[in-house]
């Protein structure tokens, strides 16, 4: 009789609680849920940000002295007119292009309304030995540049902290923060930087990426983090009850 009272049990679900599994769920289901929301809002946001570079790029050039003060204008393409400040050229390091170490060259950049405003003119090669800086050029008289204002949206790493010498000639920065700038130059630039197009004077090699991890590669992350949330809870099912014997009577019927 106590036999059979076992085979009946063994066809009926029961819970038999393991309370370290129980724990160890209610522990990393919360995370892992909340991986998978982090990576789907970080696909929207990348959406968007998208859909406003591609937006903006069609979209007719605005004259920069025009530009209202106060305004968000990420990717908005302008013209502006001035002259470049060719003594302190700024190196920002830890820019990789085409496999190899580089800059970004950010100069300092007056325009005629005598607003100043950090060029972004694109990317030059670094040498081997980072004792030994490149050569940026020069360009002189007033010029018309073309480009997209730009700023970052995140926090930028830093490897260690900026060693800015009191020097003429090219300083090498991890921050191209517009308000640091503004502090270590002892004059107050523009809010966002202008991102050169190729045919403007004094352009480099541009062409930025606009996000560095597409959206369709965070929703492939979320379903990732989801899936290790399912199984979490699966194997948390079957290690805290009789669900595996169950299946196999099932089976065998």
């Amino acid at each position: 009789m106590p036999n059979q009272v076992e085979q009946q049990k063994e066809h009926v679900f029961q819970w038999q609680w393991n309370w370290k599994v129980v724990l160890f769920v209610i522990f990393f289901l919360p995370i892992l849920v909340n991986l998978a929301f982090w990576q789907l809002d970080r696909a929207e946001e990348k959406s968007k940000l998208l859909d406003t570079y591609n937006q903006r790029r069609v979209a007719e050039s605005q004259l920069f002295a025009h530009l209202p003060e106060k305004g968000e204008y990420l990717y908005v393409r302008v013209d502006v007119t001035g002259k470049y400040e060719n003594n302190t050229p700024l190196l920002l390091d830890n820019r990789v292009r085409h496999g190899l170490p580089g800059y970004e060259v950010i100069s300092p950049f007056v325009t005629t309304e005598g607003q100043w405003l950090l060029v972004n003119r694109g990317w030059i090669a670094g040498g081997l030995d980072r004792r030994i800086l490149p050569k940026v050029s020069d360009v002189s008289g007033v010029v018309t540049l073309k480009g997209y204002l730009y700023k970052s949206l995140g926090k930028q790493i830093m490897l260690g902290e900026d060693n800015w010498k009191p020097s003429a000639g090219p300083v090498v920065i991890q921050n191209a923060s517009p308000g640091i700038i503004s502090e270590k130059l002892s004059q107050r630039f523009y809010d966002y930087h202008l991102r050169l197009e190729a045919d403007s004077p004094g352009a480099l090699e541009t062409g930025w990426m606009i996000v560095n991890v597409q959206p369709g590669k965070h929703t492939g992350y979320a379903v990732q983090w989801s899936a290790l949330a399912l199984v979490l809870v699966i194997l948390g099912v079957f290690a805290n009850s009789n669900l595996g014997s169950v299946l196999r009577n099932w089976r065998q019927q």
